[in-house]
Parts: structure tokens; C-alpha cells; sequence
């Protein structure tokens, strides 16, 4: 066969480049996710990896929400934010609000209280635990408690739990472990708990944290707890805190209590730096009490941070724990009683989805000739559910500034990088010739069961 022959058979049946198309829109995806670089152009093809929303046009596009972490866009909007606060002691429920799948959980134990005499230890703080990111179901009724403070001197906070019996998607039971007595009077030692007690001057052994660091499979919540203070001179050492151990003593005035932490999410309950009625902080150790003979001047240890009592001074009164802190209570030197822990609280910060199908339209860019056929590459994930390409999700293009639309038949191509590839090449233009080129996507059948995020999308034309 002659070499004109086999050219003239090549160029009559030119081969099939659709995987090179691919490959290239790909590569480009890459670049601009690499370079953050907005929308870009190359001769006969736009790509736009959302690294911003430069490259749609928001006036002709609806639902269209741009998830700034993962650079995506979908139908989803999550609404704002509400608080569920349970502040009294005992057993409650709660019920998962509809669209809501997530939700941050606060789980605060009752502090223990203070003892008596003037070597007595603080009461340690109730344990503190945190779930940020907590998986619920709508309409799941949650059981939960919330523990009461220690209620006379020398005795332990009691726990506070969510999820009691494992309920919904998520079975991990959250449990804070209620503050431990301080140590003073019959009993010297501190006491464990969430947050140990403060010992007395007989006694060198603050009380341990039983509070564990984390915990769920995957692990969903850290747990905040720590030892009460041991001794250090003539008085009482503080309670351990949620972020920090109770101090010991220094000479005749009481050890502070531990310092509590702060949740920035629930500053409107707590306690601020300095006692106040809110501010976010909670689970604070009770101050130890001082050597307080006649005439003395001694101090009582402060309080920690997050409603831990005040221990007694010469002059100034010891504190309980701060109601829904967790605070432990404060100790007394002489011969009124140490002061009682502070109850738990158990917050549940949570947002609901609304799920809404989405119109992705993008910006035009202006081709170098009219062309007859188009391609589109665009990658995407699914929130939720599985994607069907023609029936949840479609594309169309447009050679007229979006006036009239061509639609694309889709196919799949795999995946990349855990983003599935969608496609469709050599499309022939049925709406109005032009050179101002566009996009339009299209997701359906949108709702909790189903979302599609559009990755990002390359479309070209010749």
C-alpha cells in the first residue's frame, strides 16, 4: 500500500482524542488548585477549579453555595446556629432537629466541695468533656443527665452524660465524671474525680483526675480533667481544674484552684475571668482554705477560672461553685462548713441543612472563532448518597452568552484524587452560534439522602 494511501486514511478518520481532552483538563484542575489561581484560559478552553468564585456568574445562577474549605459548590446551606442548654440536675432528653446531622455537645459534672479546717483542700472541678464535631439523626430522641455538685463538704460532684444508652448513628456515650472532694477534716487526701480535690496540709496527695483524654471510635470527644493540688506549706491546696492542676500553698495562704477552659462557642453560659455570669468558662477547682488563727491575715486560695469557689480568708467569705460551671467549692479554715460544688450543664450547639438543587452558571469568555461542538470535564463528590450523571446532575453549553443552552449527554471517566470525573465530547451545537461561551450545571433531586459537589469544571469548544 502506498504512503499517500495510509496518510489519506489517517486523515480521513483522524483518532480519537477525548482521552488527552481529559487528561489535559485534569492537569489543568491541578495547576490552578496547586497556584490557587482563579479561572483561567487556554486557546479554546476555560478551567476553573473554585479556588474563588470569580469564574460564576452569581446574577444568573441560584442555590449556589461555595464551600471555601473543600472549593467546591453545591445546593446545600447550613442555617445558623441555636444552642439547647440543660442546666437542670437529673435525667432529660433531646430531641435531633430535622436536616441536622452534626451537632457540638458540652458536657460539664458537678464540682465537689470544699472541706473544712485550716488546712483544707478545694473542691476539684467536675469533669469537662467536648465533642466538636458530634454525628446525630434527625428526629432521634437523645438521653442525657446532668450531674449536681458536691452536696455537703467532703463529697464528690456526680457525672453528667449525653447519649446515655448509645442511641442513633452514633452509639459513643459522652460521660464527664463528677469533681473530686477536697481533702481536710476525717479525710486528708483529695479526692478523684473528673477533677481531683485539693489535699490538706496532712496529706501531700492531691486527688487524681479520672477524666480520660479521649475517647470513640473514630474518637469524637477529649475529656478535661486534672489532679487536685498537693500541699506546699501551712494550708489547703486548690482543686484540680479542666485545663490546668490545682496549685499548692505558699506559706500560710491557701493554693488556688485549678484554672476551668474556655469554649469559645458557649460564651453566653459559664463564667468569665473573673466570676461573672458568662463567658464561656467552665470546670474551675475551689480555692484551699488558709491558716486562719485569731488575728491572722492570711488569704484563702482563689478560686479557678470557670466557677471554683473562693477558700476563706481572714476577711473574706469562701464561695461555692458557680452553678452550671462544674466549679468545685471552696474550703473553709475555721469552723463553718466548706462550700458546696457547682451543678453541670450539658450544651449541644447544632445548625440544620436545607438542601436545595442548584443552577451553577459560569462567567462567559469569548472563543476566537464560532465553534460547532463543545466539551465539558468536571469533577464532583457526593455529600451524600450517589450521584446518577444525566438524572442528579447535567450540563449544558452555550455560545450566545447563555440566550439558549446545548444540552450534554454524560458520562462517567472514573476518578481522581477521590473526585469523580464526568464528561462529554464533540457535543454539536443545536442553540444560537456565537463566541461569547458558557457553562450551565445543573444538580437534582437534592436532599439530606443526596448532595453533589461540583469540584471543578473545565469547558471547551473548537
Amino acid at each position: 500500500m502506498a504512503l499517500t494511501k495510509v496518510t489519506n486514511d489517517l486523515l480521513a478518520t483522524p483518532p480519537d482524542d477525548t482521552g488527552l481532552q481529559d487528561d489535559m483538563a485534569l492537569i489543568g484542575f491541578k495547576v490552578a488548585a496547586n497556584g490557587s489561581l482563579a479561572k483561567y484560559n487556554l486557546v479554546d478552553q476555560t478551567i476553573d477549579a473554585f479556588e474563588d468564585a470569580s469564574g460564576i456568574s452569581a446574577g444568573n445562577s441560584t442555590n449556589e453555595i461555595r464551600d471555601s474549605s473543600g472549593k467546591y459548590f453545591s445546593g446545600s446551606l447550613l442555617g445558623s446556629y441555636s444552642v439547647d442548654a440543660f442546666t437542670s440536675t437529673g435525667s432529660d432528653t433531646w430531641t435531633c432537629p430535622a436536616n441536622t446531622t452534626e451537632a457540638e455537645v458540652l458536657v460539664v459534672a458537678g464540682g465537689g466541695a470544699g472541706t473544712n479546717g485550716y488546712y483544707a483542700g478545694g473542691g476539684g472541678a467536675g469533669g469537662v468533656v467536648h465533642a466538636a464535631a458530634y454525628p446525630v439523626t434527625a428526629a432521634v430522641v437523645y438521653d442525657l443527665s446532668v450531674g449536681a455538685g458536691g452536696p455537703s463538704q467532703g463529697t464528690a460532684g456526680t457525672d453528667s452524660v449525653f447519649n446515655t444508652n448509645g442511641e442513633g448513628s452514633n452509639t459513643t456515650v459522652l460521660t464527664a465524671a463528677g469533681g473530686g472532694r477536697g481533702g481536710g477534716g476525717a479525710t486528708t487526701a483529695g479526692g478523684a474525680g473528673g477533677s481531683g480535690g485539693g489535699a490538706d496540709n496532712d496529706s501531700g496527695t492531691g486527688g487524681a483526675s479520672t477524666q480520660i483524654a479521649s475517647f470513640g471510635s473514630p474518637e469524637v470527644a477529649i475529656g478535661y480533667g486534672n489532679a487536685g493540688g498537693g500541699i506546699g506549706g501551712n494550708a489547703g491546696a486548690g482543686g484540680g481544674g479542666a485545663s490546668a492542676a490545682g496549685q499548692g500553698t505558699q506559706g500560710n495562704d491557701g493554693g488556688d484552684g485549678g484554672a476551668g477552659k474556655l469554649f469559645s462557642n458557649f460564651t453566653a453560659y459559664g463564667t468569665d475571668s473573673v466570676r461573672g455570669a458568662n463567658g464561656g468558662y467552665f470546670g474551675g477547682g475551689g480555692g484551699g482554705a488558709c491558716y486562719d488563727s485569731s488575728g491572722s491575715s492570711n488569704d484563702g486560695g482563689a478560686g479557678g477560672i470557670g466557677g471554683g469557689g473562693r477558700g476563706q480568708s481572714h476577711n473574706l467569705t469562701q464561695q461555692e461553685g458557680l452553678a452550671n460551671t462544674g466549679g468545685g467549692g471552696g474550703a473553709e479554715s475555721a469552723t463553718n462548713s466548706g462550700k458546696v460544688g457547682g451543678s453541670g450543664v450539658v450544651l449541644i450547639r447544632h445548625r440544620a441543612l436545607s438542601y436545595d438543587n442548584m443552577t451553577l452558571v459560569s462567567t462567559t469568555t469569548t472563543a476566537q472563532a464560532a465553534p460547532t461542538k463543545g466539551d465539558i470535564v468536571f469533577t464532583y463528590t457526593n455529600g451524600a448518597g450517589s450521584t446518577t450523571l444525566g438524572t442528579d446532575v447535567t450540563a449544558e453549553y452555550s455560545a450566545d452568552g447563555g440566550s439558549t443552552w446545548t444540552s450534554m449527554t454524560l458520562g462517567s471517566e472514573g476518578s481522581t484524587g477521590g473526585h469523580n470525573i464526568a464528561t462529554a465530547h464533540d457535543v454539536a451545537l443545536t442553540s444560537t452560534s456565537g463566541t461569547s461561551m458558557a457553562y450551565r450545571i445543573k444538580t437534582l433531586n437534592q436532599s439530606v439522602s443526596k448532595t453533589t459537589r461540583i469540584q471543578a469544571v473545565s469547558l471547551g469548544w473548537s
